[in-house]
């Protein structure tokens, strides 16, 4: 794993940092790389059930593309095709996960960042936070997965006005285009974040899985839809023993999930 991407596991929670404070976490292709072996590595393990994303240091998650590698690892043609691979085989495993992925942005959230965002579950910042995806001061290209993703999440107008326009969105102006699903005051961000994903880390995973899979459906081209899928999922869950406990626990003590 690369020393740019920190990794850990605390009981079901596991933790995936971008890990280079010198340059705001500037993301390049060997944090991409890291980024996309630690989400398998997550992804494998049955005890994990949430995922959290967060930025070393204290004032970005990820500020953007490590431009000053942009000659040497987008320089050519073939470099640059690998380069876009990674990142969208990182974004895809993230995206696709059955478990539960938290962004927890405190600072810069820029180019990379957002996208890295817009494909987790749950987005949450501080109030010191900034968006932005100032393309057009680079001449990078988006493919569709990653347009439709922003558009999904935020609205047509919205994307234009961070894609074209160049707008940056403080942490208030995100919260009210839907980008982030909660604003916190910087002192009261990281408790409320350890809270929040303490509370999912022991919730039914088996509804998470059923959550999440049926309104990843919901996104997709209809004619790709698995309704079976979701339809299985659903019944899974009334079948399971996580059901019974939940419904004999509720209202005397906290349930204990395992997952069956």
């Amino acid at each position: 794993m690369s020393d740019k991407i920190l990794t850990r596991k605390d009981g079901a929670i596991g933790h995936i940092v971008f890990n280079k404070p010198e340059k705001m976490n500037a993301i390049c292709l060997e944090m991409w790389e890291g980024m996309g072996n630690a989400m398998k590595q997550f992804e494998a393990d049955d005890e994990i059930r949430v995922v959290v994303f967060s930025g070393a240091g204290d004032k970005a998650f990820v500020a953007g593309a490590d431009v000053s590698k942009y000659a040497e690892e987008r320089g050519e043609g073939d470099a640059q095709e690998h380069y876009a691979k990674t990142g969208e085989q990182a974004l895809q495993a993230i995206y696709t996960s059955k478990k539960v992925t938290v962004a927890a942005i405190d600072g810069y959230c820029i180019g990379g960042g957002v996208s890295v965002a817009l494909v987790c579950d749950l987005r949450y910042c501080s109030a010191k936070s900034s968006f932005g995806q100032p393309a057009l001061n680079i001449g990078i290209g988006y493919r569709y997965s990653s347009l439709r993703r922003m558009v999904d999440i935020i609205g047509y107008g919205p994307a234009k006005d961070m894609l074209l326009g160049g707008l940056r969105f403080d942490a208030k102006e995100a919260y009210d285009k839907g980008l982030v699903g909660r604003v916190l005051p910087d002192e009261e961000f990281q408790p409320w974040i350890d809270k929040i994903v303490g509370n999912i880390s022991i919730g039914a995973p088996l509804t998470a899985e059923d959550i999440k899979f049926t309104l990843w459906t919901y996104a997709q081209d209809e004619s790709k839809r698995d309704l079976d899928r979701c339809e299985e999922l659903f019944q899974i869950c009334y079948a399971s023993e996580d059901y019974k406990e939940g419904v004999a626990a509720f209202g005397k003590r906290k349930p204990v999930f395992t997952g069956k």
